[in-house]
């Protein structure tokens, strides 16, 4: 039993000093742990801010005149496509040419 117990002690004591010898590396792990521990509760909890429904998501348009994105919503519906907005309708209307018959 005396063996045993001696032989715990020399694992311990050569554990203690191999820890303090690599204390900084030791702390450096453990905050690294601790740092991709917080991302990851971090990227669940962004996760759950959006919502994964579909249905309220509104599909983007590009205007034909000035080539931004914008919602479907606030679009204009001109010919085929989609304008930003009365402007650019003002704007695509002046630049038709003028059929006389």
């Amino acid at each position: 039993m005396r063996e045993a117990f001696f032989i715990l002690l020399v694992v311990f004591v050569l554990l203690a000093l191999t820890a303090i010898r690599y204390r900084k590396q030791i702390a450096g792990m453990i905050g690294l742990a601790r740092m991709l521990k917080q991302a990851k509760r971090s990227a669940t909890e962004s996760s759950k801010a959006f919502p994964a429904n579909p249905e309220k998501s509104t599909q983007l348009v590009n205007c034909s005149k000035c080539d931004i994105w914008v919602p479907q919503k606030k679009a204009v519906k001109f010919r085929e496509g989609f304008i930003c907005s009365d402007v650019c309708k003002k704007v695509e209307q002046a630049a038709e040419p003028v059929h006389r018959a």
